[in-house]
C-alpha cells in the first residue's frame, strides 16, 4: 500500500506523462513522419495521438478498480505472485533499455551539438549520477521536479521557435490527402516509439489519493503531445520539405540552426535549445528510473526504493556503452519500441483489464469519473 506522503496530484500526473513522452526522441520525430508518412505524417500523428488517448484512458480504468495500489501490486492479485513479480522484473528490464537508449540518445546529441570534446563516458555518467539523486528522494521529489521544469522547457522552447516562423515553406505540405491509408499503415508500428512512456502511468495512478480523478490530466496530458508533436512536424515538413526531412538524422535541430535573427547576441540558437532539453532528458529518465527502483521494492518486499537507484545505475551505464555508434543504437531502438513496447503498452494492460473484468476483481465502477 502507499504511504499517506508519497501522494501526487492531478496535475503533477500530467507533467509526469508529459515530460516522460516527450524526450530527447522529439528532436527525431520530423524524421520518422517525413520517412513513413510523406507529406501528410503531421496528419499520421494527430490521428495516432487522438487513439492513443483512449488508449490512455484504458490504463487509467485498469488502475481505478484497485484505488491504493500500484501495477506491481495489482498484477500480483490478477494473474498471481510468482507470475506478476516475473512480469514486473520483465518491465524492469525494457524500462531500463529505455533509460540506456534516451541517455545514449542524448549524449550523441550532445556530442555532436554541444559537447564534442567531451568523452561519451563523462556525459553519460554524469546525466544519471544526478538522477540517482533525485530517484532516492521518491515519487514526491520526482513530481514536484516534474511540475517545475515543464514551464522552464516549453515557454522558451515556443518563443525560440518563432523566428523561423516566416522562413516556412507550407507548400511543402502539398498535397493534403494524398496516399494517407499508405503513409498510415507506415507509420502505425512505429507509434509506440513515438509515444512510450505512455504505459508509466500504470505505476504514476496509484499514488494519488483518487485515482478516478486520473482520466482528465491524461487525457489533456495526450492532448499536449499530440499537439506538440503535429505542430513539430508541421514546422519540419514546411522548412525542409519531405525529402530533405527524410535524410536529417535530427532535423528540428537543423531548423533552429538555421534561425537567424539581426540583433540578437546570441549566434548559437541550437545550443540554447540543446540546453534546455537536458531539463525534458532528465525528467524522462527519473520518472522511469524511480519506476524500475520502486519495482524492485515489491518484487523483494522491501519498505524502501532508494537502496536500489545507485546499484541500478551501474546497469544503465553498461547498456547505454554498448551500441558502437548511433546507427547500431538506432537499429536496436526500432526491434524493441516497435515490437517489445506494443506488449507493454498495449496488450499486457488490455489484458489485465479484461482478466480482472471476467473475474469481477476490484471497483465495480469509478464513482468520481
Amino acid at each position: 500500500m502507499i504511504k499517506n506522503n508519497d501522494r501526487i496530484s492531478p496535475y503533477q500526473l500530467a507533467m509526469i506523462l508529459i515530460m516522460t513522452i516527450i524526450g530527447v526522441s522529439v528532436f527525431n520525430i520530423v524524421h520518422v513522419v517525413a520517412k513513413f508518412g510523406g507529406n501528410n505524417g503531421w496528419i499520421i500523428i494527430a490521428i495516432l495521438g487522438i487513439a492513443h488517448i483512449f488508449v490512455a484512458l484504458l490504463l487509467v480504468s485498469l488502475n481505478c478498480r484497485f484505488p491504493g495500489k500500484t501495477f506491481p501490486e495489482y498484477i500480483q492479485e490478477i494473474i498471481g505472485v510468482i507470475p506478476g513479480k516475473l512480469l514486473v522484473l520483465i518491465i524492469c528490464g525494457y524500462v531500463t533499455f529505455n533509460l540506456s537508449y534516451e541517455v545514449r540518445e542524448f549524449t550523441e546529441v550532445a556530442k555532436m551539438f554541444l559537447l564534442p570534446r567531451t568523452p561519451t563516458e563523462v556525459i553519460m555518467f554524469a546525466l544519471i549520477l544526478v538522477c540517482v539523486y533525485v530517484v532516492r528522494g521518491g515519487v514526491e521529489s520526482v513530481a514536484r521536479l516534474v511540475e517545475i521544469t515543464f514551464p522552464i522547457l516549453f515557454i522558451p522552447f515556443f518563443l525560440l521557435m518563432i523566428p523561423g516562423f516566416p522562413n516556412l515553406e507550407l507548400t511543402n505540405l502539398l498535397p493534403i490527402g494524398s496516399e494517407i491509408g499508405a503513409g498510415f499503415s507506415k507509420m502505425i508500428p512505429h507509434a509506440p516509439h513515438a509515444f512510450r512512456g505512455m504505459e508509466y502511468i500504470l505505476f504514476y495512478i496509484g499514488f494519488m489519493e483518487k485515482p478516478q480523478k486520473a482520466y482528465k490530466p491524461v487525457a489533456w496530458g495526450l492532448i499536449f503531445i499530440t499537439g506538440f508533436y503535429t505542430l513539430v512536424s508541421i514546422i519540419g515538413l514546411s522548412a525542409f520539405g519531405v525529402k530533405s526531412a527524410t535524410k536529417a538524422i535530427w532535423p528540428l535541430l537543423q531548423y533552429i540552426r538555421n534561425i537567424s535573427v539581426p540583433g540578437l547576441f546570441i549566434e548559437r540558437l541550437d545550443g540554447i535549445v540543446l540546453s534546455l532539453w537536458v531539463i525534458t532528458v532528465f525528467t524522462t529518465i527519473i520518472t522511469g528510473f524511480f519506476i524500475v527502483t520502486y519495482s524492485l521494492s515489491k518484487i523483494l518486499n522491501t519498505k524502501e526504493q532508494k537502496q536500489y537507484a545507485l546499484p541500478w545505475m551501474i546497469v544503465i551505464y553498461y547498456l547505454a556503452l554498448q551500441p558502437a555508434s548511433l546507427a547500431e543504437l538506432y537499429k536496436w531502438g526500432d526491434w524493441v519500441f516497435k515490437y517489445v513496447s506494443s506488449i507493454f503498452m498495449y496488450i499486457v494492460p488490455i489484458v489485465a483489464l479484461l482478466i480482472a473484468l471476467i473475474r469481477k476483481m476490484g471497483a465495480k465502477k469509478d464513482e468520481d469519473f
